[in-house]
C-alpha cells in the first residue's frame, strides 16, 4: 500500500470524516464544504546506515476547511483523536502539533475559510 494510499486510509476511518471529501494537495473546486486536505512534508530515514537506510518517517499533515470555526475545530480534533490512539502502518503514530488558521473570503459576499491543521508523522 502506498503511503498516501495509508493516510487516505486513516483519514477516511474516522468517523466524524466519514461525509467529509478528503483529496490530497488541493481541495476540488466542487467540493463543498467541510473538506480535508492531507500533504506530505517529507519522509526521512533517522536511523540510516550505509548498508541499511533504516525505517522512513513520514510526515504530513491534513487540514480541515470549514465556513464555521466550530467546525474546523471539531472535524481537526477528531483527527488528533484518532491519530493519537492509532499505532498501526495505516495511521500516525505521533502528533507533532496542531495550526489554526482564517482565510477571508476574496469577495464580501462569502464567509472565510476556517483551516484546522494537523502535523502527523509514523514509520512506514
Amino acid at each position: 500500500m502506498s503511503i498516501p494510499t495509508k493516510c487516505y486510509t486513516f483519514l477516511n476511518g474516522i468517523t466524524a470524516l466519514a461525509n467529509v471529501e478528503k483529496s490530497p494537495y488541493v481541495r476540488n473546486h466542487d467540493a463543498g464544504f467541510p473538506a480535508v486536505v492531507f500533504m506530505f512534508a517529507g519522509d526521512s530515514f533517522p536511523s540510516s546506515r550505509n548498508e541499511d537506510a533504516g525505517p522512513r518517517l513520514v510526515r504530513w499533515s491534513a487540514s480541515v476547511f470549514s465556513r464555521t470555526m466550530e467546525e474546523a475545530e471539531t472535524l481537526g480534533e477528531s483527527i488528533v483523536t484518532a491519530a493519537r490512539s492509532s499505532q498501526t502502518q495505516c495511521g500516525p503514530n505521533r502528533v507533532i502539533g496542531v495550526n489554526r488558521e482564517y482565510e477571508p473570503a476574496y469577495d464580501a459576499a462569502r464567509q472565510g475559510i476556517y483551516i484546522h491543521t494537523t502535523d502527523m508523522e509514523f514509520f512506514a
